[in-house]
């Protein structure tokens, strides 16, 4: 492979990337527990925080917080793993990108 078909490849690869990307990004996802909503997209970016409880203990609200907001990584993650695995067939994950 010469130089240009590499660099002809790696700006697909980047294209790819940048198309996934934004389609992350316009999904959206919910998770509700005790009384505290967030929306989040499928990149984790927390887009809307709700409380629906009148609850005072700000610090079961910040543990539930925290909770909500790693289960919303850890979903964005699988999302991303699954659209990489679209996308490539899983090829990725076989050379060590972690996909």
């Amino acid at each position: 492979m010469n130089i240009y078909d590499f660099m002809k490849n790696l700006k697909n690869f980047q294209d790819i990337m940048e198309e996934i990307k934004r389609e992350l990004r316009e999904e959206k996802d919910i998770l509700e527990k005790d009384g505290v909503e967030i929306v989040f997209n499928g990149l984790g970016e927390i887009l809307n925080i709700e409380f629906k409880t009148e609850e005072k203990n700000c610090e079961n609200l910040k543990q539930v917080l925290i909770e909500l907001i790693n289960q919303a990584q850890d979903i964005a993650r699988d999302k991303t793993k699954e659209a990489f695995n679209r996308k490539f067939g899983g090829l990725l994950g076989g050379l060590g990108f972690g996909f």
